[in-house]
């Protein structure tokens, strides 16, 4: 295709998205297209149809919590206008809503539900960490552990894995909604702690741990000190930067223990 050709094409996708995202029938396509005006209002109104359906259909596999909390009906209504205030910009829909809590965050609509837009948050990590590569543990490295120092080390936290802030129980809130919880007594816990007045400006903190176990992401809440520790291993620092961001209180080995039995950690590596 000639640079003129090429060109125009651009142009023309970009007004065919225009056209999808402004609602006027097609109007921003005129002059584009051969067919009559009626029959491209008709062929726009399809292609809005199904576009705003592919989202809602995306955004309540990625957010599920959200969408129980929410209803169907809500949901879907919020999906499209999502879609439309921030319309994919790549064709995997399944990389499609990072920026769902932040348009959640900023909606007054939305507002009479505080937790709505971490419990989003949750919902993001976790599929994300679902559709994270996997990688085999190198059980071998973890020696370096006993010859090196610890400011010439590493540790290689598996993919997927995150740390997570929030000043509501969200980790209540998810558990509530998963297969087989005890939902009830989970949203009782959750109530309670909002009626303690976490969320409402104390400057409370909730952590939690996102990761894999097997094929299914899953959560745990965890304390300040292991959030820090947590963290800067995810920020790529050494052993001894990560003790020291967690301070004297942390209690290394138990943690090792439980990383390996729940396969948080993956390898060690030499400083570079």
């Amino acid at each position: 295709m000639k640079a003129d050709e090429l060109d125009r094409e651009r142009e023309r996708q970009r007004a065919l998205m225009a056209a999808l995202l402004a609602r006027d029938g097609g109007a921003a396509l005129q002059g584009w297209l051969s067919h009559p005006p009626e029959r491209t209002q008709r062929g726009m109104q399809a292609y809005q149809a199904n576009a705003g359906a592919s989202a809602e259909r995306s955004l309540s596999s990625t957010f599920p919590t959200v969408q129980a909390l929410m209803g169907e009906e809500s949901f879907a209504a919020m999906a499209r206008a999502f879609w439309h205030a921030r319309p994919p910009e790549r064709g995997d829909l399944a990389c499609f809503g990072e920026a769902l809590p932040a348009f959640i965050a900023d909606s007054e609509q939305l507002a009479d539900v505080p937790y709505l837009a971490d419990s989003a948050r949750l919902d993001w990590l976790l599929a994300q960490a679902e559709r994270d590569v996997d990688v085999q543990a190198d059980m071998v490295s973890l020696n370096l552990m006993a010859e090196l120092d610890p400011a010439e080390i590493r540790l290689q936290l598996a993919p997927g894995s995150a740390v997570l802030a929030s000043a509501y129980p969200v980790v209540s809130v998810w558990r509530a909604h998963q297969p087989g919880e005890d939902a009830t007594s989970h949203w009782a816990h959750a109530r309670k702690t909002l009626a303690a007045g976490v969320g409402v400006g104390i400057g409370e903190r909730a952590w939690v741990w996102v990761w894999r176990a097997g094929w299914r992401a899953t959560v745990r809440d965890m304390d300040a000190v292991t959030a820090r520790w947590m963290q800067s291993l995810l920020r790529g620092d050494t052993l001894a930067t990560a003790l020291d961001e967690a301070d004297e209180s942390f209690d290394f080995e138990p943690w090792l223990v439980e990383a390996l039995q729940q396969g948080w950690l993956m390898s060690a590596r030499r400083a570079a």
